[in-house]
């Protein structure tokens, strides 16, 4: 697959509260790649053992075994999106080692660290 949609930037959410005080996270950037994106349905399949989840977006990136679903991605719309699943696995048609990461549109925003 070509990753040529654009580049995604990957963070850490951190919590920037004063000692003693509520947590306040923010996010601090962890990476950035070039993705691509991936076909997914927007209705989720309701099964017994499954929890229904939204998604938003799906895309892929070259592998980084260091996102889950902790992190937050920002795509160039500059929309936040909360990963609810990582798979970190092989591309079938090139053979390079992806990770694909599916998105839900997150309701609150965070700030960034630095900006």
């Amino acid at each position: 697959m070509i990753l040529d949609k654009g580049i995604c930037s990957i963070y850490d959410k951190v919590n920037a509260a004063e000692p003693g005080n509520m947590p306040k996270y923010k996010l601090k950037l962890k990476c950035q790649s070039w993705y691509g994106e991936l076909n997914f349905e927007t209705n989720p399949v309701n099964t017994a053992m499954q929890e229904m989840v939204e998604t938003s977006a799906r895309i892929r990136i070259l592998q980084n075994r260091e996102i889950n679903n902790h992190n937050v991605v920002i795509l160039p719309d500059n929309q936040q999106y909360e990963i609810t699943r990582a798979y970190h696995g092989t591309d079938e048609e090139s053979g390079e080692p992806i990770t694909d990461l599916t998105l839900r549109k997150m309701g609150n925003v965070y700030d960034i660290i630095g900006s």
